[in-house]
This record gives structure tokens, C-alpha cells and sequence, in this order.
């Protein structure tokens, strides 16, 4: 026996079994129907449309809220005028006035029809 035929003792297989491995229970709907193959998937820039729904939603509530502010202003200017209060018509009609312009700049920041990318 040549000294490569002995098996070394820290070689040897154990003589215990394997335990069994261990896997997650996985459902059928978790697992993806392609395997990823290749580099990781790169975060990509949230879409233009959820980015123009959001600056449309931001613009009708400052509408909105507006809108609101003009009114409380005429309620007061009308309570005041039936009061016999004639001081405080005119800084409600400017303000009334502003507000209006503010909301129709407010209006024509939305464009008409998307624009299309091409």
C-alpha cells in the first residue's frame, strides 16, 4: 500500500446520515413563471402618467380649496352689505377678485390633451 491509498481520517464521510434540508413552503402562486436569470432588476423611474395624475390632483384641490375661500367671502361681503356695513365691500370684492385670478391660472396650468412621446 502506497502512502495516496490510505484514506486520511479527517476525509472520511460521517457516518451519521445528512440530515434532510429544509425548504420554505412556497405556494404555487409565489413562484415566478420565468426564473431570473442575469443582473438584478434595475428600480426603474415611476411612470409619466401616475407623475401627471398627481400634479393634476394637487391642481383641483388648490382649486377646490379656492374656490371654497371665494365663496366664505362673498357669504361675508353679501351678510355685510344686508347689515348696512359698507366698508368691508371692497376688500371683499378684491379679494374675490384675486382668488378668481388665482384659480383661473390655476386652470390653465392643465393641459388640454396629453402629450405624446414619440
Amino acid at each position: 500500500m502506497t502512502r495516496s491509498d490510505t484514506p486520511r481520517p479527517d476525509l472520511q464521510e460521517p457516518t451519521s446520515p445528512r440530515p434532510e434540508l429544509q425548504h420554505r413552503d412556497t405556494r404555487i402562486s409565489e413562484l415566478p413563471s420565468q426564473p431570473r436569470t442575469g443582473p438584478p432588476p434595475v428600480s426603474r423611474p415611476r411612470p409619466r402618467y401616475a407623475q401627471r395624475s398627481l400634479i393634476l390632483g394637487v391642481l383641483f384641490a388648490f382649486c377646490l380649496v379656492f374656490w371654497t375661500i371665494q365663496l366664505f367671502v362673498l357669504m361675508t361681503a353679501l351678510d355685510a352689505a344686508l347689515g348696512g356695513e359698507r366698508e368691508l365691500l371692497w376688500p371683499s370684492a378684491i379679494s374675490s377678485v384675486l382668488l378668481a385670478a388665482l384659480t383661473v391660472w390655476l386652470v390653465r396650468l392643465i393641459p388640454q390633451e396629453p402629450r405624446t412621446d414619440d
